[in-house]
């Protein structure tokens, strides 16, 4: 990435995105195959996100987009590449393929039937050496929830950054909740590694929503990058008043409207290596009510996570109707707040969710899983 030259083009189908993205190549090869750092020092941006713009397959945000074009436009232009006409063409040009390629991502994520997940809550015994062990080590606890998923599941594009958990800690009880767009199978959990769990499966209409009253939650790593000299593209974690400017760009790409808000830090999440330091992640929980503003947007959000961090417990999105009320839970340290302790069903259900009937099973302590 830091090398002049081009980038390689990621593997598409014939489409409006494929268009857009040859369109990005295609204005790369003019201002002379400008390295992503070269870009990103005068868009303002990482060089990881110029790169995900040209490599990703998959379409790239609009903002983003537009500046990358905006930089090799005029980088085209001083080289003599394009005329000054398809300079001033180029910010149409480039709104217009993307608006299409808007349309076709929607209309294909329609057809890939991403409206419904599986969902399971596991109790876990703290006992359990394996417990124990995947609490003390986010990498360990990711490994075992993706052990919990089929080896063609695996394989599905777009699988990974779908598969969601969240860990609370609820009165005492340590719950690891999963969230997957394919049946996650417990087979794999090792002997005692849970007193009971639930499985739901929900299926998301994306109509007769808009308006509606919702209590959110989200453990999540807000950043951003800092464009210092001898630091560009790094990111840092975000303090104070920009964790509620993060949120509110959040819930608006997730079709909420914020009518109030709660941020609270969260225990660092660690990756442990086996020849290096240990890793830190910080994290946030961020809390309060907003109305649907956009149904279709927040079936995404919910379906698909927020932010980064998503292979290690973040990004999970729980919703529950307005009327219920958050409580405090003694002991639990930092001001925690979690939902109430109703029935499991109760519990664990999304608000706009249609849910068939739910399991719920306690695990003999002799039985595996």
């Amino acid at each position: 990435m830091g090398r002049a030259g081009a980038i390689k083009q990621p593997v598409l189908a014939h489409g409006p995105i494929r268009d857009l993205n040859m369109a990005l190549h295609d204005l790369h090869r003019r201002a002379g195959f400008p390295s992503a750092r070269e870009i990103a020092r005068t868009a303002g941006m990482g060089h990881s996100t110029v790169h995900n713009v040209f490599a990703r397959a998959r379409l790239p945000q609009y903002d983003q987009l537009m500046k990358v074009a905006g930089c090799l436009a005029l980088r085209a232009f001083t080289q003599s590449s394009i005329s000054e006409q398809a300079l001033d063409s180029v910010s149409g040009s480039f709104h217009e393929l993307w608006q299409r390629a808007k349309i076709a991502d929607e209309v294909q994520r329609g057809h890939q039937a991403t409206h419904s997940a599986h969902q399971i809550t596991l109790y876990l015994n703290t006992c359990n050496p394996r417990v124990s062990r995947d609490l003390k080590n986010s990498g360990q606890l990711h490994r075992t929830v993706r052990s919990l998923c089929s080896a063609n599941a695996l394989k599905e594009e777009g699988f990974i950054e779908r598969l969601l958990y969240r860990l609370d800690r609820d009165s005492g009880d340590v719950i690891l909740r999963i969230q997957s767009p394919f049946a996650i199978s417990l087979d794999a959990l090792p002997g005692g590694y849970a007193h009971a769990y639930a499985i739901d499966r929900i299926s998301w209409p994306v109509t007769g929503f808009e308006g509606q009253p919702v209590r959110f939650v989200l453990d999540a790593s807000a950043t951003k990058a800092i464009r210092r000299e001898d630091l560009r593209g790094k990111r840092v974690s975000l303090k104070g008043a920009e964790l509620f400017t993060w949120w509110e760009r959040q819930a608006h790409r997730a079709g909420l409207r914020t009518e109030s808000l709660h941020v609270r830090a969260l225990q660092s999440i660690i990756f442990r290596h086996e020849a290096r330091k240990p890793t830190f992640l910080r994290s946030n929980r961020f809390e309060g009510t907003a109305l649907v503003s956009d149904p279709a947007a927040l079936q995404r959000a919910v379906l698909g996570g927020i932010g980064r961090g998503r292979s290690y417990g973040l990004g999970l999105l729980c919703l529950s109707p307005a009327d219920t009320s958050i409580q405090s839970i003694e002991g639990a340290g930092m001001g925690a707040h979690v939902w109430p302790r109703a029935s499991l069903l109760q519990k664990h259900r999304l608000l706009t969710a249609s849910i068939g009937p739910q399991q719920i099973i306690s695990v003999p302590s002799s039985s595996p899983g």
